[in-house]
């Protein structure tokens, strides 16, 4: 490389040494020849570039170069000779740059003396460098204009690294760069014994709440601040979204137990001292033919159950959560290709008067039928339709179907018949439910008398203001409320006083108890108790045995209805067994 006489302006000159201490621009010449390494340094020796000095590394081959490149952290730019100990081995360097260790923010200056070697366009086109000289070309001032734009080149490459793969608020990877990171790691047999877990502060977002996105904000940098000191630069750390957290690193050093009992001592934010517990999902699963984000939904998987079930502790995945997940998923296309295909369809039980017999409503149950006339259990699917939001949808398909049916029943001669329908949370809790509800009646045009919700004692129980304001603007409509599954759950009674009711439904678990000698109905005679002091109707689902009726007629019960009487028929059949019987309300 020609030195010639251009004007620079030059700093002092600075050494190595000093300028490690401080921000500086670090630049590699590989080159086999010792003199083009003295002159370059000769020629930007105090040199400052947007503010920072430059730092040298020095690589005479290839193989130098790679072994530094590996060790060597922040490298911005790489002056590269063409020919080394091998014609193409500077061409060669490129590749295992980008390739194989990944470094693409880095700039590649490709120097020849020789231009045969690699001809220009062809170099440029084929291999990813970012400018190529001849050395005698590269005069002290177009060597500093080269450098410049590189180093320029290298930091804004770098900002929008930081914008695109890097939480801003912690100063972590967030979730794009972890699954980069993990991807890397799990490609190299050096990791064979390493778990990947996703760590969740819990009720974050009540602290949000209660304390303000400030405050949060600060705890959740303290968190962060503690795991990077706690675990070590060996542990990937990120911040993957919100209160999550991704971790990975080798089993010894991810200990489930060990990485929470950090949250045992306070965290300190501002003048506050913070007592916060997490919940952890791991999975070992890992090696060369898993993906970082096949791997990071499994341990998602994980700390869902871990969530729901042993919160403030940790789920290790496993297989069978595995095919459980791919069952669901399955089962949930399953779902909506039987809503287009109609292969969901309404039947209807009777529920009697257990004095006299006689016909007193009908509960609408929904049911599916598929294409190979096998059935799937409501237990089954109703629970996920219920996860993915279809039940809104389902429901007031469900409800349409039942207040028609209703009409055609009650043509029969059976003015006053009752007609059930089951609501879920999800679809009470719906802001347009109340609106479809009166689009129904008024679509159908049935007497709201006629029409019986039923929600579970769960849903009751849940946000009393809400299900009080709620309850009486469907009494005002005329229609009346059940409450299915009495006894189930964890009523208050003092609430329960205040619920526009109508009627308590025993649970069939507590109606089976009627056959048993040890168990003797004790539950069932309370409900049938709590119903009669709060004027309430009680009936009893799951009856199967005449003894069962007689039983609770005795103790009071109002109305019935399971196998004993009848299953659950389509329509065509509900309506021969009500004129066989010759049914009447």
């Amino acid at each position: 490389m020609h030195t010639d006489t251009d004007t620079l302006h030059f700093l002092d000159d600075e050494s190595d040494a000093s300028v490690t201490a401080g921000l500086v621009w670090r630049l590699m010449v590989i080159d086999d020849e010792p003199d083009v390494h003295r002159a370059t340094t000769f020629a930007l020796a105090g040199v400052k570039i947007l503010g920072r000095p430059l730092q040298f590394l020095h690589a005479y081959s290839a193989v130098e170069a790679t072994q530094l490149l590996k060790t060597e952290p922040e490298v911005a730019v790489v002056l590269l000779d063409v020919v080394m100990e091998r014609e193409d081995a500077g061409l060669a360097l490129v590749k295992t740059i980008r390739q194989d260790l990944h470094l693409t923010e880095l700039r590649i200056i490709l120097r020849t003396g020789q231009p045969g070697y690699a001809p220009e366009i062809e170099t440029i086109h084929d291999f990813d460098i970012n400018d190529y000289k001849t050395k005698s070309e590269l005069t002290r001032t177009k060597l500093y204009a080269t450098v410049t734009a590189a180093v320029r080149a290298y930091e804004q490459i770098r900002k929008l690294d930081q914008l695109a793969f890097y939480d801003r608020l912690c100063s972590l990877p967030n979730r794009n760069k972890f699954i980069d990171l993990s991807d890397l790691r799990l490609a190299s047999d050096e990791y064979a014994s390493d778990v990947i877990a996703i760590l969740d502060i819990d009720d974050f977002s009540e602290i949000n709440d209660a304390l303000g996105h400030q405050q949060g904000d600060r705890l959740l940098q303290s968190v962060a601040e503690r795991l990077k000191l706690e675990l070590g630069t060996n542990v990937i750390l990120a911040r993957l979204g919100g209160d999550t957290f991704g971790l990975m690193g080798d089993v010894s050093q991810l200990d489930p137990l060990t990485v929470l009992d950090l949250f045992r001592t306070p965290f300190k934010v501002n003048d506050d001292s913070m007592v916060v517990t997490a919940t952890m999902g791991l999975t070992h699963y890992l090696g060369k033919s898993v993906a970082g984000r096949d791997a990071l939904k499994d341990a998602n998987i994980a700390l869902k159950l871990a969530k729901k079930s042993r919160r403030g502790s940790f789920v290790v995945f496993s297989a069978q959560m595995g095919a459980d997940i791919r069952e669901r998923v399955r089962l949930l296309q399953s779902l909506r290709h039987a809503v287009e295909s109609e292969r969901l369809f309404v039947v209807y039980q009777p529920q009697v008067n257990l004095t006299s017999g006689k016909l007193v409503g009908v509960e609408a149950l929904i049911r599916w039928r598929n294409e190979d006339g096998s059935f799937v259990p409501p237990d089954r699917f109703i629970p996920l339709a219920e996860a993915s939001g279809m039940i809104v949808a389902i429901g007031d398909w469900v409800l349409r179907v039942s207040c028609h049916e209703l009409t055609r029943l009650q043509a029969l001669g059976l003015p006053d018949l009752r007609m059930s329908v089951n609501v879920s949370q999800i679809q009470f809790r719906h802001p347009e439910f109340l609106e479809k509800l009166r689009s129904a009646i008024v679509d159908t045009a049935i007497n709201p008398k006629c029409l019986e919700l039923e929600i579970t004692e769960s849903v009751a129980m849940e946000d009393p203001d809400f299900m009080l304001e709620t309850l009486h603007k469907i009494r005002k409509m005329d229609i009346s409320v059940a409450i299915d599954d009495f006894g189930t759950g964890y009523s208050s009674l003092s609430h329960l006083r205040q619920l526009p009711i109508d009627r308590l439904k025993i649970d069939r678990a507590f109606v089976t108890e009627l056959s048993n000698a040890v168990l003797g109905g004790h539950i069932a005679s309370m409900v049938i108790e709590l119903g009669r002091n709060l004027n309430l109707t009680v009936i009893a689902e799951g009856i199967e045995e005449e003894s069962q009726a007689q039983t609770l007629l005795r103790m009071g019960c109002h109305e019935g209805q399971g196998y004993l009487y009848a299953k659950p028929m389509p329509s065509a059949q509900l309506i021969e067994w009500i004129q066989n019987r010759g049914a009447a309300v």
